[in-house]
């Protein structure tokens, strides 16, 4: 895929002046051309309405330079921590070189947004910006093969050994978007039990030269290319 293409995720909200007012009062996003913008990444603010819940898109996650300086910035700006990580930042020692610090806040809404830092340091410009968009999966393999199949290339491939087993992990590239494809245990093999009127919409493609519409993924993803 070509450097022009970017997915683009779309956040379901009620209330959207509140949450672009909390994207760019806390977050640092600029509002323009329809969509919400923070360096690499964009966001989609799409009209919500009744029971919004985490769905099969769980997390977008913003990459920065001093994960423990962002996160007391953003803190002083009335950032609170999410559920997932209600202690503070966490550690994953397998990804990439020489592993990831990250912390999970809670957007608007409560919608899931991860901060994330390359150790030992993240040399990659224009931070902060996009990291990846994480996509918790049933199937691993079968959500791999959609998003190979609209171009995407494969980046790296993980197995995560926890106490409760092993989380496959898969990050794929469209362009300088990426996207993270995690099978914990509990999921594998199962049932979506994802929310149908998750934050986290959906994803736009764009740049790219696929025929434009909706495709429809595993465990009731839906991807528009425009």
């Amino acid at each position: 895929m070509g450097s022009g293409i970017e997915i683009i995720p779309e956040l379901r909200v009620r209330d959207i002046p509140a949450a672009e007012a909390l994207l760019a009062s806390v977050f640092g996003f600029a509002k323009g051309d329809g969509v919400m913008a923070l360096g690499s990444q964009r966001i989609a603010l799409v009209q919500g309405q009744g029971a919004i819940a985490h769905g099969g898109i769980d997390h977008l996650a913003l990459a920065v330079t001093d994960l423990p300086a962002t996160l007391a910035a953003l803190q002083a700006r009335g950032a609170a921590l999410e559920e997932t990580t209600p202690h503070g930042a966490g550690h994953i020692s397998e990804f990439w070189e020489a592993g990831i610090t990250y912390v999970f806040l809670r957007g608007p809404e409560g919608a899931r947004i991860e901060l994330c830092q390359r150790l030992p340091a993240d040399t990659r410009a224009g931070l902060p910006g996009h990291d990846h968009i994480g996509i918790p999966c049933t199937d691993i393999a079968a959500s791999q093969a959609f998003f190979e199949s609209l171009g995407c290339a494969l980046l790296s491939a993980v197995s995560l050994h926890r106490p409760e087993g092993v989380t496959e992990v898969r990050f794929l590239s469209a362009g300088a978007s990426v996207v993270e494809l995690y099978e914990p245990p509990a999921l594998r093999g199962g049932k979506p039990a994802f929310a149908e009127n998750g934050f986290w919409a959906g994803l736009r493609l764009v740049g790219t030269a696929l025929d434009k519409g909706e495709r429809s993924g595993p465990d009731g993803l839906r991807l528009t290319v425009l």
